[in-house]
């Protein structure tokens, strides 16, 4: 056999690496995957709770997918917006957009735009 031939064929029989560029792997079945900032149970993100103030049992957020520096809070039964969130809040909110919607539990406000709804449990 030829050393090109021999060194291909041995080349073909080492186990490939996943590499290093994946720092938030996808643990589990497809729909498991949680973004990155997120508690690993579907837990608030931590700056998000801070503007929430005091979480509720069942703590909703509504998105307006135009803007990443706001969002609408579920509090005593209505919908608070709550603006001007800083860079790291900012991204909270674009790792939302990524989690399921959830059926609100009242009304939604009236935007011009569907909001991205999510509960955390």
């Amino acid at each position: 056999m030829s050393i090109p031939l021999l060194l291909s064929l041995t080349l073909l029989a080492v186990p490939q690496g996943k590499g290093h560029g994946n720092k938030h792997k996808d643990k589990g079945r497809h729909g498991d995957h949680v973004p990155p900032g997120l508690a690993k149970k579907g837990g608030m993100p931590p700056g998000l709770a801070k503007k929430f103030g005091r979480l509720p049992e069942r703590p909703y957020i509504a998105i307006d997918p135009r803007y990443r520096d706001r969002a609408y809070f579920l509090i005593d039964g209505r919908w608070e917006l709550r603006k001007g969130f800083d860079v790291s809040i900012q991204a909270e909110i674009r790792d939302c957009l990524r989690l399921p919607l959830a059926p609100p539990p009242v009304p939604l406000p009236r935007v011009g735009v569907d909001l991205h709804v999510v509960l955390f449990d």
